[in-house]
């Protein structure tokens, strides 16, 4: 069961709440009929009560909300995940945003996190927070990951990290995009040669380029590997 809301945190939704949570807590059982989606005043509710329990400091909560009201069908993708994502992106630590994460790591249904973590990581990028930026990244190419980003959240990330003039985030961005055999645009090579250009690795942007360049990503990952290994802490 989810812990008790605090009233003044529940505000207009209390009414609401009683009812959704009975449902978002409760597994469709073989003899009852399956769960219905909730409906658009729920889904309001639970959208302006996550950013609310979390910046009140109530994150088990806000985990504990999401987790249950993803049981219930189409609900992750009808949720203003990235309305969320910049609320997360705003708060002064990552804490709350592993938390959600987390949650939705360890949920039966396996969701994918990509509808939260792609737009945190986009968001982060653009508030120039690139090691938290890095974090996040690190956390859904974990081994555990339920879902590794696609080659829209890794063009983001491997870019974002461009901009900012972040060599290392952008190759190690990159090396795991090569690794899952996700080809890369023109634009993101030339973005990425000219980050390395700037920090005078003149030989390595040239020969990192021409590799990017084929079908094969195995010499991407080798000559990442090199270099990261070289890299001065």
């Amino acid at each position: 069961m989810l812990p008790r809301l605090p009233v003044r945190l529940a505000g207009a939704g209390a009414a609401v709440l009683p009812r959704v949570l009975r449902g978002l807590c409760t597994t469709a059982a073989p003899s009852k009929p399956p769960l219905e989606p909730l409906s658009p005043s729920d889904l309001d509710t639970i959208s302006a009560l996550l950013p609310r329990l979390l910046s009140a400091g109530h994150v088990p909560a806000a985990g504990r909300l999401l987790s249950a009201a993803i049981l219930l069908p189409d609900t992750l993708e009808r949720l203003p995940l990235p309305s969320l994502a910049a609320h997360l992106a705003s708060l002064p630590t990552l804490s709350p945003a592993f938390a959600l994460l987390t949650a939705l790591r360890h949920h039966p249904a396996r969701p994918s996190p990509l509808p939260l973590a792609a737009p945190l990581l986009d968001r982060l990028l653009s508030l120039r927070r690139a090691r938290d930026a890095a974090s996040v990244l690190r956390w859904l190419c974990r081994p555990d990951s339920p879902r590794r980003p696609d080659a829209a959240t890794y063009a983001a990330a491997v870019a974002g990290f461009c901009r900012l003039e972040d060599p290392k985030g952008a190759l190690t961005a990159l090396r795991e995009m090569a690794a899952d055999g996700v080809q890369t645009s023109r634009e993101l090579r030339d973005a990425v040669r000219d980050v390395m250009l700037q920090d005078a690795r003149i030989e390595e942007a040239w020969a990192l380029e021409e590799a990017m360049r084929r079908p094969e990503n195995g010499k991407v990952v080798e000559l990442i590997d090199n270099l990261l290994e070289e890299w001065e802490p």
